[in-house]
């Protein structure tokens, strides 16, 4: 089936076809009529799988211009809120809906403007909570509530700032929950926001055909340079080494510079404008690496990334199946390496069991040992990349 056969609006049914969107993927051909037909709708889908233009489409179709705030939308990064706002934008282009971002780190005047005038909102829940609790978000008239990545901004605390949310927007209206998992932190949350909800599950699983799954075993002390090694072995077209640390992925980023690798970091130690800077850049193939923590990458849609380098390994399977779904993506082949140093045995063992993934070992031939500078900061001072004076050290370890 195609889009056009959907009974889509003709005005977004337009705007699809002026971005070459033929094909609905199986999440979206399940959910886009549900959502149509006004269910509350659960949506579980592998990463990747197209789950914004699952619930964006039929919402752009819903949204009348001209007659206010009538969709919210949350997610739990600055990043994501900005790709469904632009994916949002693509959808209702003919329509002319004005879309909204609301997120912290920018000024507050900005958005209260936009506010007045949008038809949707797309924010994260910190910022939106703060402009209901100024009265600079009139939430009455909403009609469609959709919680993205639904699972992680649990996982990030924020349960607290939705239910207080949820208590502002009207009762009678869409509940539309998306997610890559579904844990069991999610029931509570799932039964409160939505009332008889359809739910809809499509392969969560990573797709072992054409994501290649390896890990090396290395010490410690020689990570960094198997990691230099690897990418050069590699050549990625597109790749996010992720770390569990921002100053992780601010002394590895660095590192990899200084040994004349095209790569940046992305952590929430940025600032928004630094942090967007580095998004456009890895978009459009000017930085080939991106090194980055799990929260910064979460949900974010980066097309023809090749490698996925598991620098740190994640505390969670769900962490890991997140990490790396950004590669393989529509039908593209892709190759995921962790790094495995002694300490990290158990969290990969605990991976494996969960999943039962067919991982291989990579062997890898020798490699010199390179120098390795540990960025160290003090609390949570932005950290842009850019040379600074002052209370900054670093200290000169091998690995």
């Amino acid at each position: 089936m195609k889009f056009e056969e959907m009974n889509i609006e003709k005005s977004v049914s337009d705007s699809l076809v002026s971005i070459g969107f033929e094909n609905p993927t199986k999440i979206q051909l399940e959910t886009i009529p549900l959502i149509k037909q006004g269910f509350d709708v659960i949506g579980q889908s592998e990463t990747g799988s197209g789950k914004t233009a699952a619930f964006g489409i039929p919402l752009v179709e819903k949204v009348v211009k001209s007659k206010g705030m009538q969709a919210l939308v949350i997610a739990p990064t600055r990043e994501l809120s900005m790709q469904i706002a632009k994916e949002l934008s693509k959808f209702s282009h003919l329509k002319g809906l004005y879309i909204q971002t609301v997120y912290g780190g920018v000024s507050m005047e900005p958005q209260i403007f936009g506010l007045k005038k949008a038809e949707i909102v797309v924010g994260t829940p910190g910022r939106i909570l703060d402009h209901m609790r100024r009265r600079t978000f009139d939430a009455k008239n909403i009609k469609i509530f959709v919680l993205d990545e639904a699972d992680k901004m649990i996982d990030m605390g924020f349960i607290e700032d939705i239910e207080d949310i949820e208590r502002n927007i009207p009762e009678d209206r869409q509940t539309l929950l998306f997610s890559a998992t579904m844990p069991d932190s999610l029931i509570e949350m799932r039964n409160r926001f939505t009332r008889n909800a359809k739910k809809i599950k499509t392969q969560t699983n990573v797709r072992e055909d054409i994501l290649k799954q390896y890990y090396c075993d290395v010490d410690y002390k020689m990570k960094f340079s198997m990691l230099v090694h690897l990418i050069n072995q590699e050549k990625p077209k597109l790749a996010i080494i992720f770390c569990n640390s921002r100053r992780d992925a601010g002394s590895v980023a660095r590192n990899l510079q200084y040994n004349n690798i095209n790569a940046t970091e992305l952590h929430g130690g940025l600032t928004q404008q630094r942090r967007e800077t580095v998004m456009e850049s890895f978009h459009t193939g000017k930085t080939k690496i991106l090194v980055a923590t799990d929260v910064a990458a979460r949900g974010l849609d980066i097309k023809n990334v090749t490698h996925i380098f598991n620098y740190g390994i994640p505390k969670s399977a769900e962490d890991y199946t997140n990490r790396i779904g950004r590669t393989a993506r529509a039908g593209e082949t892709g190759k995921a390496i962790s790094l495995l140093s002694r300490e990290d045995h158990d969290s990969f063992r605990r991976i494996i069991h969960s999943f039962s993934y067919e991982i291989e070992k990579m062997e890898v031939s020798d490699f010199r040992m390179l120098p390795f500078k540990k960025y160290q900061f003090e609390g949570n001072r932005n950290f842009e990349g850019r040379r600074y004076f002052g209370r900054r050290s670093w200290s000169h370890n091998r690995r």
